[in-house]
């Protein structure tokens, strides 16, 4: 398989597995997350696993134009190719949804929009 999967928020957690995931069902992963450094230890770990080039890490702020739009050129010009988004980042609150306000909200789903088309 040649595809390509872009996690964002791939360096943790969730994201982390998906990357994991996908690397083991033969896709070739971009793992995208704002602490580049995660991103780049679980590109290092699929890549020990699955072979060198299966994996390359990016740091991008998915709630920023620019940097997604970097992003985009980095993926494209490493793969050539995206078949599949995985948007998995998020801003965790811990509160009680009566106690969020707008601008929680904003800055969970902010990061949304930049990122689809």
């Amino acid at each position: 398989m040649n595809q390509v999967a872009v996690v964002i928020g791939g360096g943790q957690t969730l994201g982390a597995f998906l990357c994991h995931g996908l690397a083991a069902e033969g896709y070739r992963v971009a793992v995208v997350d704002i602490q580049s450094d995660k991103a780049a230890n679980v590109a290092q770990e699929i890549n020990a696993e699955y072979g060198e080039g299966t994996a390359y890490s990016f740091g991008a702020d998915a709630t920023s134009e620019q940097s997604v739009l970097a992003l985009s050129r980095g993926v494209d010009e490493i793969f050539g190719r995206v078949d599949l988004l995985v948007y998995s980042a998020g801003i965790a609150k811990a509160a009680f949804i009566s106690d969020f306000q707008l601008g929680d909200f904003d800055r969970e789903s902010g990061g949304l929009f930049p990122v689809c088309p």
